[in-house]
């Protein structure tokens, strides 16, 4: 398969940061750190060339808000004494 003539691939690289994108909103759900970094890059790359990036940008708040839920739960169990079990 020639991915030059594939239009598939043509459309998703025809808009700037458009493939980072979708990977930032894949990774938000699977490594939101990566998510975050993405999609930070997509964004960057489709501001240049003056093109909206939704996915960039729910990749970016999904992220920030896993990253956020995580260290509330870590500050939480912390408190908690560090156990999760309970003490019977």
């Amino acid at each position: 398969m020639n991915y030059a003539t594939n239009p598939a691939v043509a459309a998703i690289h025809a808009v700037p940061g458009k493939a980072l994108g979708i990977w930032a909103f894949v990774l938000a759900f699977v490594f939101p750190v990566g998510g975050l970094v993405f999609g930070i890059i997509a964004v960057l790359q489709s501001r240049r060339a003056s093109v909206p990036n939704n996915l960039a940008v729910a990749g970016i708040a999904i992220s920030a808000a896993a990253i956020v839920a995580a260290a509330i739960t870590t500050v939480a169990i912390a408190a908690a004494g560090g156990s999760w079990r309970s003490n019977s």
